[in-house]
């Protein structure tokens, strides 16, 4: 009987120690999760790492999963979400701000009476207010704080907010359930096609779809490498082929599929274990993966689509038509033995965006088409290079869709035609731009300008950037700029005063986004200027800044020459 007391009161003891063994170490988890945090948003440098908020997202997912008794749930959830909240802020992405405000739901559908419930409130209120601009959500989060929190911290501060926004008005009908069912089916986000392109140094695939998803990355190893995605609350488009074949040496093929009713399940089978990037793209919306290493061929495929003849200076006719057939169009290496044998000429903005308007009204669109014209003739004269149009008449085309008609028709040089601007009258000169993080205000004010953004969002698409750079021809493009803005410098002065040289920056440009070669954005000269505006509407002033232009991608040429027979 004592024997089996002592065994009682000894296994006791070991289940007390136990249980306080545990819970050091789950303050100890939780207490490096909030370290780890605070380290994370008190670096500037850290942030603009996509990956090293996704890291600390799943550290809190693992440990939300692993101790769901702890008694630190309640302020790992909440920390959970503010990680979203942070890297929405980073990203500009709508939809890690939606991700935020979903964790900040859950949190205070868990603990309603938590002390941090209505932080939680008061930060999706701020998420929908001024990131998604969504006004009606913001007022029922702020009412929310002021009805069943009244005596919280975040009260006062809800009453003063809601003060400002505009009462949401009443729904005047009921809407019937079937109408709802039918509306959401409507609304369902697709995966609508699977795209890759082969480059010499990694293999890019792009999913296209229909709205902004979550994705759920998954890396298997072993003897059947592969990459999953998991699509969150997204289906698979009826005409996507369920395996798209790539079959490089790098990746064998992907696979889409209805994973359950929640969920779309992408899968790249690899045939060797590969490092990967991952990028979310919007207007349009798209998932991009890179995979890195060389692969055996180099392409572009497009599913669904069909390539035309490339020797039209039409975009359209590269990227609009669609055909049930695949066409693979060859994409050259840009290596520096190859040369140089296509280059693509960008006349900046048209159609329905004019592009900054002179003090005579003279629209930027218009000047810079014929300078386009003049250079493409110039090149094909001069350097006997094939040289193709993003735009020979006036048309709208989206910022991105530049680049990948540059990146489609395999070209070796990629220069876009511009004219700047600034609400001081006086300023004038001339400037040539890489893709790069912007240095200083002046370069992230232009950038802003032609992207149609605010100085807020140029920040926004460089943290996204920051991940991207690897892929960018940087150093050959900052050459090319250099080259070229000598030349219009030198070229310009013998026949023009005030010629300024504003030197060569770096910016977030758009339109120089996703370029697979080297790139630049040259600004020709102040449209805000009198003196520049008249020059930008001369023909004379066109074919001078196209003759030094030439110079500029001659020089170039010569050295990436030298640099191949070193």
């Amino acid at each position: 009987m004592l024997k089996t007391k002592k065994l009682f009161f000894i296994t006791v003891l070991f289940v007390v120690a136990l249980a306080a063994m545990s819970h050091d170490v789950l303050a100890e988890d939780y207490n490096a999760l909030r370290s780890d945090y605070r380290q994370l948003i008190k670096s500037s440098q850290l942030q603009r790492q996509r990956s090293n908020w996704e890291r600390l997202i799943s550290r809190f997912d693992t440990y939300l999963a692993g101790y769901p008794q702890s008694s630190h749930v309640e302020k790992a959830l909440f920390l959970r979400a503010r990680t979203w909240d942070g890297l929405s802020r980073a990203s500009g992405s709508s939809v890690d701000a939606k991700q935020a405000i979903e964790n900040y739901q859950y949190m205070v559908k868990r603990f309603p009476h938590s002390r941090l419930a209505d932080d939680a409130l008061f930060f999706s209120a701020l998420i929908s207010d001024n990131h998604l601009k969504n006004k009606t959500s913001a007022y029922h989060y702020y009412k929310q704080i002021i009805t069943q929190l009244p005596s919280s911290d975040m009260a006062g501060e809800a009453k003063k907010k809601i003060a400002l926004l505009p009462v949401p008005a009443k729904k005047k009908s009921v809407v019937k359930k079937e109408q709802v069912k039918q509306h959401v089916v409507g609304e369902a986000i697709f995966l609508e096609k699977v795209r890759y392109w082969s480059g010499p140094e990694y293999t890019r695939v792009v999913f296209d779809l229909t709205a902004p998803v979550v994705a759920k990355t998954n890396d298997l190893k072993g003897e059947n490498p592969r990459l999953y995605f998991d699509l969150l609350y997204t289906k698979v488009a009826a005409d996507l082929p369920a395996v798209v074949t790539i079959g490089n040496g790098l990746i064998k093929q992907v696979r889409s599929s209805q994973f359950d009713k929640q969920r779309t399940r992408v899968v790249l089978d690899l045939n060797k274990t590969a490092e990967y990037k991952v990028a979310t793209l919007e207007n349009p919306h798209r998932l991009v993966i890179d995979v890195k290493g060389p692969p055996l061929t180099v392409g572009f495929t497009e599913e669904h689509s069909s390539i035309s003849n490339a020797s039209d200076d039409s975009i359209a006719s590269i990227l609009g038509s669609a055909s049930d057939r695949q066409e693979v169009l060859h994409v050259p290496q840009n290596t520096h033995d190859e040369g140089i044998h296509l280059i693509v000429v960008d006349a900046g903005h048209g159609g329905k965006d004019p592009g900054a308007i002179g003090p005579h009204k003279v629209y930027e669109k218009n000047v810079v088409l014929p300078m386009a014209k003049a250079l493409a003739k110039a090149l094909r004269k001069e350097l006997g290079v094939k040289v193709l149009l993003t735009r020979s008449d006036d048309k709208y085309l989206k910022l991105r869709a530049r680049t990948e008609y540059a990146n489609e028709v395999g070209a070796d040089l990629f220069i876009s035609l511009h004219a700047n601007a600034t609400s001081n009258g006086k300023a004038y000169g001339l400037e040539t731009y890489f893709l790069n993080l912007s240095k200083n205000n002046q370069a992230a004010e232009v950038a802003a300008r032609e992207n149609g953004t605010t100085l807020q969002e140029v920040g926004h698409l460089e943290a996204i950037l920051f991940d991207l750079m690897a892929n960018a021809k940087i150093n050959e493009s900052s050459r090319l700029a250099a080259e070229v803005q000598q030349s219009l410098v030198a070229g310009l002065k013998p026949h023009y005063s005030h010629i300024k040289d504003l030197g060569v920056k770096q910016g977030p440009f758009h339109v120089l986004l996703g370029a697979t070669m080297p790139s630049v954005l040259i600004e020709a000269g102040f449209i805000s200027n009198s003196r520049e505006e008249k020059r930008l509407m001369s023909a004379k002033y066109h074919q001078r800044v196209a003759a030094a232009v030439v110079k500029g991608v001659k020089k170039y040429s010569a050295t990436i020459d030298r640099v191949a027979k070193r």
